[in-house]
């Protein structure tokens, strides 16, 4: 195998996240599934009208009226989502410009997805400085928007690192805007920055202001 055993180890620590080729690789050496080696296993779960069955193992402790109560909450659930509205994914073309956001905030992460995708862009979302790093190397995006408080890889070593291969260009996103004039005085160039809490709109302006549109 081709995984470093360095790498085996920042995984362990939680300070990268593996790659899916990597996933793929250390499976098949294994002989094992890549659902068994992640640990998605899912309880396999049978109920009837007087018992109820996990993985094999009857539940013993249930009695009758909780076993009706499980079944008409299951009854309940299906009713629901009967009404529930399919979600529209948003098409995006594939002339569309890249955005790789780097930022250690996933539920943040997950808001600039939901707005930029449907503007027509391609984002790519990444929680920590290693896993920015690789997907910059593999996606080669239009844009950055980089956090500066990361837990494994500051934000200025991020782009410290991309400034010595590319121009691209990186607006950074930060809750210490002090931090900005240590980036001035290494002279890596960055199109702008926005502080946190930002607007939406602010970002959506930004991004249109440095790539068209």
């Amino acid at each position: 195998m081709s995984i470093a055993q360095s790498t085996v180890g920042m995984w362990e620590a939680g300070r990268r996240t593996p790659k899916l080729a990597e996933i793929n690789r250390l499976a098949k050496a294994l002989d094992i599934t890549v659902a068994r080696l992640i640990g998605s296993h899912q309880p396999k779960i049978e109920i009837t009208k007087n018992e109820v069955y996990v993985d094999g193992k009857k539940l013993d402790d249930l009695e009758t009226t909780d076993i009706n109560m499980i079944l008409e909450n299951i009854r309940d659930l299906r009713e629901n989502k009967k009404n529930e509205p399919v979600p529209v994914q948003p098409r995006v073309p594939n002339s569309a410009k890249k955005i790789l956001v780097i930022d250690d905030e996933q539920e943040m992460c997950e808001t600039l997805y939901s707005f930029l995708a449907p503007q027509n862009y391609k984002v790519f979302l990444t929680f920590n400085g290693q896993m920015g790093l690789e997907y910059f190397g593999e996606i080669q995006p239009d844009l950055i928007l980089l956090d500066l408080g990361m837990p494994d890889i500051d934000g200025i070593d991020v782009l410290r690192i991309i400034r010595k291969i590319s121009d691209i260009p990186v607006v950074i996103i930060t809750a210490n805007p002090g931090d900005i004039a240590d980036i001035h005085l290494e002279n890596l160039h960055i199109e702008g920055y926005i502080e946190k809490p930002f607007s939406l709109q602010l970002i959506l302006n930004t991004i249109k202001h440095i790539l068209g549109g």
